[in-house]
C-alpha cells in the first residue's frame, strides 16, 4: 500500500476494478478522481483501451491508472476489490475463489452484481463473511446512491467498511438487509416497468404517453419525496381506499413482458441497435444522455444540505 496521499484514513488505498465495461470503467473513474490507487482488469486489451477514455473523462488525463489482463496482478496488494463482470453465477464464483487466494486477507471484497445473490457468489469461499454487495447505478460518476447488500454471512464489520468507503467517495447509501433478487432500486424500477408495459400492451396508453406521465408527474414528485413519504402527505386513509380498488387491477405477470420479448427477437435492443421502444441516432442518444445526467446532477445538488 502506498504511504502517501491521505484518503480514507492514513494511506492511499488500492482499488482493484474487475471488469472494464461501462460500469467498471465508470467506477474506476470515480475512485481515480478521489485519489485512490486504481488497477483495472479485463481479459480483453480492446476493452481496456476503450476504458481509458471513459476513465479519463471522469478523472482527467493526468490520473495514473494501471491496466492489466492479469487478474492476479490486478488484485495483489489491493485494499478494496470491485467486481463488475458479467451476470454469470459460475464466472463470479470462479473469480471470487481466485481473489480469495490472491488478495490480502483484510481486502474488502465487493461485487456490483445487480441480480446474482451475494450469498451464492460467496458460497464456495472459506471466508464468505468478507463479501458484500456495493451496487452502483449507471452512470457511476453521476448517480448519487449505492446499495450495500448483505449476504447471509456478510459480517457487520464488512458492512461498516463498505459504508465508510461509500461515504469517502461521496455516495449516499441504502442498506439491503436481506439478500433478495433485484435488491431495492431494481425491484421498484421493474414493478413500475411491468405496469408501464401492461398499459401499452393493453392499449390503455401509448409508449410516449406512459413516459410523459412519469417524466412530468411521478418523477418530479419522487425527486422531492419518496413514495411512502408521499403517501403520508396524501393521507393513509385515502391510500387505504384507493388500494382496495387499484391493487386488484394492477398487472401481476411473472414472465418477460411480451412487448420486450418481441422487440428483442427482432434485434431491437434500444440504443445499442438503433431501435427499441423508440428509434435512436447518435445525436438523439447524446441528447437524452446529456439531459439525464444534467437532471440528476441538479437534483443531487438540490438535496445537499
Amino acid at each position: 500500500m502506498a504511504k502517501n496521499d491521505k484518503v480514507l484514513g492514513q494511506f492511499r488505498p488500492k482499488v482493484a476494478i474487475l471488469g472494464a465495461g461501462t460500469m467498471g470503467a465508470g467506477i474506476a473513474g470515480v475512485f481515480a478522481a478521489k485519489g485512490y490507487t486504481v488497477s483495472v482488469y479485463s481479459r480483453s486489451e480492446a476493452t481496456l483501451e476503450k476504458a481509458k477514455g471513459r476513465i479519463a473523462a471522469i478523472a482527467g488525463d493526468e490520473v495514473a491508472v494501471d491496466y492489466t489482463t492479469s487478474l492476479k496482478e490486478c488484485v495483489v496488494g489491493a485494499d478494496i476489490i470491485s467486481e463488475n463482470l458479467a451476470e454469470d453465477v459460475a464466472l463470479k464464483q470462479r473469480v471470487f475463489a481466485e481473489i480469495e487466494i490472491a488478495a490480502p486477507l483484510d481486502c474488502l471484497l465487493t461485487t456490483n452484481t445487480s441480480s446474482v445473490p451475494i450469498t451464492q457468489i460467496a458460497s464456495g469461499l472459506s471466508r464468505p463473511q468478507r463479501v458484500v454487495g456495493i451496487h452502483w447505478f449507471n452512470p457511476p460518476a453521476v448517480m448519487p446512491l449505492v446499495e450495500i447488500v448483505r449476504g447471509e454471512k456478510t459480517s457487520d464489520e464488512v458492512v461498516e467498511r463498505a459504508r465508510s468507503l461509500s461515504a469517502d467517495i461521496g455516495k449516499e447509501v441504502i442498506e439491503v438487509k436481506t439478500d433478495i433478487a433485484g435488491f431495492v432500486v431494481n425491484r421498484l424500477q421493474y414493478a413500475i416497468l411491468r405496469e408501464a408495459l401492461h398499459l401499452v400492451e393493453t392499449g390503455a396508453a401509448s409508449i410516449e404517453d406512459v413516459d410523459r406521465a412519469v417524466e412530468t408527474t411521478l418523477a418530479p414528485r419522487w425527486s422531492a419525496a419518496g413514495p411512502l413519504r408521499l403517501m403520508d402527505l396524501a393521507g393513509l386513509d385515502t391510500v387505504e381506499k384507493v388500494s382496495s380498488i387499484l391493487m386488484p387491477a394492477l398487472d401481476r405477470g411473472e414472465n418477460v413482458p411480451a412487448l420486450v420479448r418481441s422487440l428483442c427477437s427482432e434485434g431491437a435492443f434500444g440504443t445499442k441497435s438503433g431501435r427499441g421502444f423508440y428509434q435512436w441516432t447518435d445525436e438523439t442518444i447524446a441528447n437524452v444522455v446529456a439531459q439525464r445526467d444534467e437532471t440528476v446532477r441538479l437534483l443531487t445538488e438540490r438535496r445537499k444540505p
